[in-house]
């Protein structure tokens, strides 16, 4: 089965695991083990998230220690503990409540102005209509998969989102908003409410060629939590594209530059096995690879 898929596809995940191993540091190491079935990280893992762990729960802009805590940066860490299998750790909720207290009145969420004189990048200064509605989706999301889909902030936050969705099916500002407010819509209202069928069918809109791995790792992520199938054809087709990327060594580039690279070939061989397109390997079968 997995050479009949290499020859099909020119992707041997044998080689990501290995280059995940040469490549990764300790928690990104840690990271690949948790999504080759190992049930709980070395302690020491644990207590590296929580000496950055801000007092409110959420996590510093960029992880720099002392500054406020980012929604973008703490939806990083929840990802890599998902990875690590601690969605259930005090560390998780400890976020649930960051996220309650960070709620804005509207039922919005956006990055706190006090990041403003550390320069952040386009894509999240304080203030932006586009960022308010990221942060919101981003919010929405990762308290729905911690298990409050039927608290009212998650309503209240699907009230801000729900008018700022345009007629293509898209929400305003970035294309990540709209695979992030689809996936909260469907599992809280079910698949068939309007705001996640139009946001993914323009998802599925999307040319081939403008996606990146790191967009296509982010979608299938949350479209995968959502329920969708790889019958689906935003997911099936995302997969392919998803796998044509991958280099030789069985890496992925990122966009974002060589600092992101294990973070997103971590995030892409996620995909791959949540989605069924390659089988977890036998434990000999790592320490083989490893080791070439």
């Amino acid at each position: 089965m997995v050479n009949e898929e290499i020859s099909r596809t020119g992707y041997d995940w044998r080689r990501t695991i290995a280059w995940v191993d040469q490549n990764g540091n300790e928690t990104e190491r840690a990271r690949l083990r948790g999504l080759l079935g190992r049930p709980w990280p070395d302690a020491r893992i644990i207590r590296t998230l929580e000496a950055r762990q801000n007092p409110d729960g959420g996590f510093p802009s960029d992880l720099v220690q002392g500054r406020l805590s980012s929604i973008d940066t703490t939806a990083q860490v929840l990802r890599w503990m998902r990875d690590l299998r601690m969605l259930d750790s005090l560390q998780a909720q400890r976020v649930v409540t960051f996220l309650f207290t960070a709620q804005r009145p509207d039922g919005s969420w956006d990055e706190p102005a006090g990041l403003l004189k550390f320069g952040p990048p386009p894509r999240l200064v304080p203030g932006d209509p586009r960022v308010q509605v990221f942060c919101t989706a981003l919010a929405a999301y990762w308290l729905v998969l911690l298990g409050n889909r039927n608290d009212h902030a998650v309503s209240r936050a699907l009230g801000y989102l729900r008018p700022r969705q345009a007629a293509d099916g898209r929400f305003l500002g970035y294309l990540r908003t709209s695979w992030l407010a689809a996936a909260a819509f469907r599992l809280v209202e079910g698949p068939g409410t309007a705001p996640a069928v139009r946001a993914i069918d323009a998802l599925a809109a999307v040319k081939a060629a403008r996606w990146h791995a790191g967009a296509l790792a982010g979608m299938l992520a949350s479209l995968a939590e959502a329920g969708l199938s790889p019958d689906e054809p935003v997911v099936g087709q995302g997969l392919d594209r998803l796998r044509s990327l991958a280099e030789p060594d069985g890496c992925w580039s990122s966009e974002d530059g060589d600092f992101y690279q294990v973070d997103v070939t971590l995030r892409a061989l996620r995909n791959l096995l949540i989605f069924g397109a390659v089988s977890p390997p036998a434990a000999p079968a790592v320490s083989q690879c490893a080791g070439q």
